[in-house]
C-alpha cells in the first residue's frame, strides 16, 4: 500500500495520507511521501491548488509514529530498509513536510476528515483554507509524553489564533471539537462528513479558477510580512502588486470582463 497518494484532478492535486488502519500516523514512508508530494506540486506549473487529507473517515492524521521514528533519529536503532536509510539521509525532512524550509506560495486546502492530533494538527497549520468534517477534532498532546510540538506549532499557532485559544490547545492537552475549532478560527468551515469531499472540491475548483500569479503574490506577501515592520511590509506589498500588474493575466482579466466571458489565466 502506498503510504501517500498523489492524484491529479485538472489543476488540483489531492495528497492523501493513506494509512487508515494506523490512524494515518506519520511513519518514514509518510514523511518521504509528503516531502516528495510537496516537491511535485511545487514544481508543476499546471497544478494550481493542493488538497491534503487522510484516508478513511476517522483520522486526518494522529501525529508521528514515535516508536518507529525517534529510535531511528537518535540512532537507538540502525536503519534496516531503503526507506529508513532515505529518511536518515534527509535530516531536515520535517521542515520539508511542514513547509517550513521553503514557503510554498501556491494555495493549499486541508480536507480534515477526522482527528488531527500532534503532527496532524501541525500539518493543518501549514495550510491556507481548512474545511473540517463535523466529526473532526484537534489537539497537541505532546506534553503528555514529555515532548513538545516542535514541527512548527510553537511558532505558527499563536500567530494564527488569539493567544488564549492557542495556549488552551498547547497547555490543556485535551482535543477540541470541530465547532470549537471553528469558533477559535483554527478552521475555515465545518460540514457534515458526507459533504466534505464535495465541498472541498467546490472550493478547490473556485480557487483554481483565479489568476495564479495573483494568488501566489497574495500568499507570499501575507506570509512574508507577518513579522515585518509596517514600512517594510508595505514596500514588499508594493513590489508584489507591481509585478502582478505587469503580467499578461492582469491584462486578460479586464479584457474578459469587457467581453463578458470567463478569463483564461495562464500564469504569466
Amino acid at each position: 500500500m502506498t503510504a501517500v497518494l498523489f492524484d491529479r484532478h485538472g489543476a488540483v492535486a489531492w495528497i492523501t495520507i493513506n494509512r487508515p488502519d494506523r490512524k494515518n500516523v506519520m511513519n518514514p514512508e509518510v514523511l518521504l511521501g509528503l516531502a516528495d508530494a510537496w516537491a511535485e506540486f511545487r514544481g508543476d506549473e499546471s497544478l494550481r491548488v493542493a488538497v491534503v487529507t487522510g484516508a478513511g473517515d476517522e483520522d486526518f492524521c494522529c501525529g508521528g509514529d514515535l516508536g518507529g521514528l525517534i529510535p531511528l533519529w537518535t540512532r537507538a536503532i540502525e536503519p534496516t530498509t531503503e526507506v529508513e536509510r532515505r529518511l536518515l539521509d534527509r535530516p531536515h525532512i520535517i521542515d520539508d513536510v511542514m513547509l517550513k524550509a521553503e514557503p510554498l506560495d501556491k494555495p493549499v486546502i486541508a480536507a480534515i476528515n477526522g482527528r488531527a492530533l500532534g503532527g496532524g494538527l501541525e500539518l493543518v497549520q501549514a495550510t491556507d483554507i481548512r474545511i473540517a468534517a463535523s466529526t473532526a477534532s484537534f489537539g497537541l498532546p505532546e506534553p503528555k509524553s514529555g515532548v513538545v510540538p516542535g514541527a512548527g506549532s510553537m511558532v505558527r499557532l499563536a500567530r494564527q489564533l488569539p493567544y488564549a485559544h492557542a495556549m488552551r490547545i498547547f497547555l490543556g492537552g485535551e482535543p477540541v471539537d470541530a465547532d470549537t475549532a471553528l469558533g477559535m478560527g483554527l478552521v475555515s468551515e465545518v460540514v457534515s462528513p458526507a459533504d466534505l469531499r464535495v465541498r472541498v472540491e467546490e472550493v478547490a475548483a473556485r480557487v483554481a479558477e483565479q489568476a495564479p500569479l495573483a494568488l501566489r503574490a497574495i500568499k507570499r506577501t501575507v506570509l512574508a510580512t507577518h513579522t515585518m515592520s509596517w514600512d517594510e511590509a508595505f514596500e514588499l506589498e508594493k513590489r508584489e502588486a507591481g509585478g502582478v500588474m505587469r503580467s499578461a493575466d492582469a491584462r486578460e482579466g479586464p479584457r474578459a470582463f469587457k467581453e463578458r466571458r470567463s478569463p483564461r489565466f495562464e500564469g504569466r
